[in-house]
């Protein structure tokens, strides 16, 4: 939820009715704008009776220390992500310091571009003495924007997705780091800064249940009708090695063992296994299942909620990735940097991922349709559920650490058709998701600006959004379509 609350010249010489009515259709607007994009507001103005007011020829937006005060109580009691302070033309700047001193969230300076009052004048007078003041750090780093409403809801949509990230919880099976890769290791108490809190829970929590499940035949009859289903939605392809009907029992069995401890788990934002070697090569069989069905709207059970799940205990693809879902509300897609040149960047994961990405359709049944169940190439066994992305635009990203460093990369992709052509030079891996999108830059510079060898993505564009965050996340946000932000970051 985020906040509108309008400011006004609290002078009563200054009363003005034009003024007031005119400060109350802006203000309207603005709050229908929001609303319009999907997002919950909460009018102060209105909540405090200053629609009464005006109507009773007083003034419309908060005139005194008193409303700035009560408006605090009302904002801070209400939940809000973040504010929107409207400065349409001239208030006295302490009144809007004091409400962000106790307020306490993410805040937004708007005005239009109506040259009849002094919105520019009331945004630099404010955004200077918030700056002055330094009340805290909301004051310090807070937004300024004119007549953008696409800013403002780009804006908006950040902060309700930082919101809802630190409200909840990142869910670890197994902690990396993964096969020696250092940059799956984390700084977990700083990154609390973003995320609410981490849940790390041994891969045994997986296969006990999942052993469980599969010995009991009550139980079991759970893992048969699931079995039944995805056979029927999707092909599969036996091989009598890899992929046997009881090794593809087994990954049901796996995924079910994580929705059960996903639902003990409380609110969580994203999910990561750690799956090699563990459960690839000592439990025996690939945890395939989860990164394809977690991130999906659909399985045998029923609808269910879209759970960002990433695999190798990345902790920062896991929020990149649920970072992408509250903006988008689309299932994220995450993967390894299979290949690079300076046309395309093929993405590929080892096994699976969203299986939305199958079809892009908003019909699961769709997306199952198009998804192949085969062997795997790695692992002592499990099955790799195989697709092609269609084209699409894609917005990609992937938060990152540099000698202690955070920095937010992301760019804006148009998706490339896996043809024929491509396709015969897939080898290492071809039974797994591919999706390709161009390079936004040369191969040897996109090589050097990454900071790890997974992305997520999501269709749509919001790299608006993805630059807001990055800012109130107070970490620098890189721009691969951007030569300057390359450039910079690059030095270092």
């Amino acid at each position: 939820m985020i906040a509108v609350i309008t400011f006004t010249d609290p002078r009563p010489t200054a009363l003005s009715r034009e003024r007031e009515e005119a400060l109350f259709r802006k203000h309207s607007a603005l709050v229908e704008g929001l609303k319009k994009a999907g997002i919950e507001v909460l009018d102060v103005n209105k909540e405090l009776g200053k629609e009464k007011e005006l109507r009773n020829g007083g003034n419309f937006g908060i005139a005194s220390m008193d409303e700035s005060l009560e408006a605090s109580k009302l904002i801070s009691g209400n939940g809000v992500s973040g504010v929107i302070a409207g400065l349409w033309h001239w208030t006295e700047s302490n009144l809007v310091t004091a409400l962000v001193r106790a307020v306490k969230k993410p805040l937004l300076l708007y005005a239009d571009d109506d040259p009849a009052w002094a919105g520019t004048t009331c945004l630099t007078s404010v955004g200077a003495s918030l700056w002055e003041s330094a009340v805290n750090e909301y004051a310090l780093n807070h937004f300024r924007l004119k007549g953008d409403m696409r800013g403002v809801v780009a804006w908006a949509r950040a902060v309700e997705a930082a919101s809802k990230l630190l409200e909840k919880s990142i869910l670890l099976w197994g902690a990396p780091y993964t096969l020696g890769m250092e940059h799956l290791m984390d700084d977990l108490p700083r990154l609390k800064r973003f995320v609410g809190d981490f849940i790390m829970l041994d891969q045994y929590v997986l296969v006990k249940k999942a052993q469980e499940m599969l010995s009991d035949a009550h139980k079991r009859s759970r893992v048969e009708e699931f079995y039944r289903w995805l056979t029927e939605k999707t092909t599969v392809e036996f091989d009598g090695s890899m992929l046997t009907p009881e090794v593809l029992r087994r990954q049901i069995a796996l995924y079910l063992a994580a929705k059960e401890s996903l639902d003990n788990a409380g609110e969580v934002s994203g999910v990561s296994v750690k799956c090699q070697p563990e459960l690839s090569e000592v439990y025996g069989v690939t945890a395939c299942l989860i990164p394809a069905l977690m991130p999906f709207n659909l399985d045998a059970e029923g609808e269910k909620k879209v759970i960002p799940a990433t695999c190798e205990g990345d902790v920062k693809g896991t929020i990149s990735s649920a970072l992408l879902f509250y903006l988008s509300g689309k299932p994220p897609l995450f993967g390894d940097i299979k290949y690079v040149d300076d046309d395309l960047v093929m993405i590929a994961n080892c096994g699976a991922s969203s299986l939305y990405y199958a079809a892009l359709s908003e019909d699961p049944e769709e997306n199952l349709g198009r998804t192949r169940i085969q062997g795997q190439c790695q692992g002592a066994s499990g099955g790799a559920l195989t697709y092609r992305t269609p084209p699409s635009t894609f917005t990609v990203a992937r938060l990152i650490r540099r000698g202690g460093k955070y920095y937010l990369t992301y760019f804006l992709a148009e998706g490339v058709e896996i043809n024929e052509e491509l396709e015969k030079k897939l080898k290492w891996g071809k039974q797994w998701p591919h999706t390709a999108i161009r390079n936004p830059l040369d191969k040897e510079t996109f090589i050097s600006a990454m900071g790890a060898n997974h992305l997520s993505l999501v269709p749509g564009d919001y790299t608006e959004e993805l630059k807001f965050l990055a800012r109130v996340w107070n970490i620098e946000g890189v721009n691969l379509n951007n030569e300057e932000d390359v450039e910079r970051f690059l030095r270092g």
